[in-house]
């Protein structure tokens, strides 16, 4: 029985998605020079983390379901 697992490029594509989309919150975070710019760009952050886990947890259950690791 063939277990369906998906492929070491998803991994990689999912990987630089997160990277990509965390660039962002981080340089703003980094340079935040009042208390309210550092709250701002915190707030981004977690915000940017939370999507970018329902995203992946999406992503990783259609990959399953789909089956992108038979060839």
């Amino acid at each position: 029985m063939k277990t369906n697992k998906p492929t070491t490029e998803f991994w990689t594509v999912l990987t630089m998605v997160n990277v990509l989309a965390l660039m962002y919150p981080i340089h703003l975070l980094l340079r935040a020079n009042s208390v309210d710019e550092n709250l701002f760009a915190t707030c981004v952050l977690v915000g940017s983390l939370f999507l970018l886990a329902v995203v992946d947890a999406v992503s990783i259950v259609v990959a399953e379901a789909l089956g992108t690791g038979k060839r």
